[in-house]
């Protein structure tokens, strides 16, 4: 029996852990409920069908991820680790949408884009992860771009549609510390990947728990928290680096520009 391709290979995982989120969310029940009653105080807990699921495909997705490096790449210079972080972020973001957004139509057609993102990110990661492949370069450059994407996507959920606090700041502490060590190891030498990272990562919780109280929309929300996110990453990667802050400068604003422009429409519009 002939092997399947690399390419193949991420087509039926993608597919896989989109019919399982599909079923999960068709589901849209609680499963296992506990109801505690204290001092005549009903408390209901459970889990619906969706929650129960987010870990089980975040796991599928690096457990995929893991046998398609072992399989079929023999040879490979990077920690297999640094290629489990961003299929396990993006599969989180489905799982947090979908719950969040239930079977209507916009979280079908979100659930096909984050799909779509899942399947660009298991190829990339195996091209990067490939030291004979002429486009791990390039993979490098699209991986970077997708972490800053992911992260985007990942907050803009939340805010729209999470209420409790406790859940968004808890969502956002794992899904931008593994997003940041992904991005940081793309690109820093002499600092400490993880230490740099949760320096992000509180620095992001403090910039959602203070945008609570600002009176913005969610547009105006998703472009603040990018504009700091992107800047304070480029930031900390310059310092690695010694470059000079007019370099970073330079480097940022290109990025930063359409996103400062669509921040001053969406305040306009409030």
């Amino acid at each position: 029996m002939e092997m399947r391709t690399p390419r193949q290979f991420f087509s039926t995982l993608t597919g896989i852990i989109t019919a399982i989120f599909m079923l999960a969310s068709l589901a849209d029940r609680e499963l296992f409920p506990v109801v505690f009653d204290v001092f005549g105080i009903t408390l209901g807990f459970g889990l619906s069908a969706i929650e129960l699921v987010i870990p089980l495909t975040a796991l599928i997705a690096d457990l995929g991820m893991y046998y398609a490096l072992k399989t079929y790449l023999k040879e490979t210079t990077d920690p297999l680790i640094l290629h489990l972080f961003l299929p396990l972020a993006v599969t989180l973001t489905i799982g947090v949408s979908l719950r969040n957004l239930g079977s209507g139509l916009t979280g079908w057609g979100l659930l096909f884009i984050t799909a779509a993102l899942l399947y660009l990110v298991l190829r990339f990661e195996f091209i990067s992860c490939d030291p004979a492949s002429a486009h791990r370069a390039l993979s490098i450059i699209v991986l970077d771009s997708l972490c800053y994407t992911v992260f985007l996507l990942f907050v803009i959920t939340l805010r729209a549609n999470v209420i409790r606090p406790v859940i968004c700041l808890g969502s956002i502490l794992i899904l931008c510390f593994v997003v940041s060590v992904k991005i940081y190891s793309f690109h820093v030498v002499s600092f400490n990947v993880p230490i740099m990272a949760l320096v992000t990562t509180m620095m992001m919780i403090f910039s959602d728990a203070g945008l609570r109280f600002c009176p913005i929309n969610i547009v105006s929300y998703g472009s603040l928290m990018f504009i700091w996110y992107y800047t304070f990453t480029a930031f900390l990667i310059g310092a690695d680096r010694e470059e000079p802050i007019r370099s970073v400068l330079l480097r940022i604003l290109p990025v930063e520009i359409p996103a400062l422009l669509v921040l001053t429409y969406s305040l306009i519009k409030i």
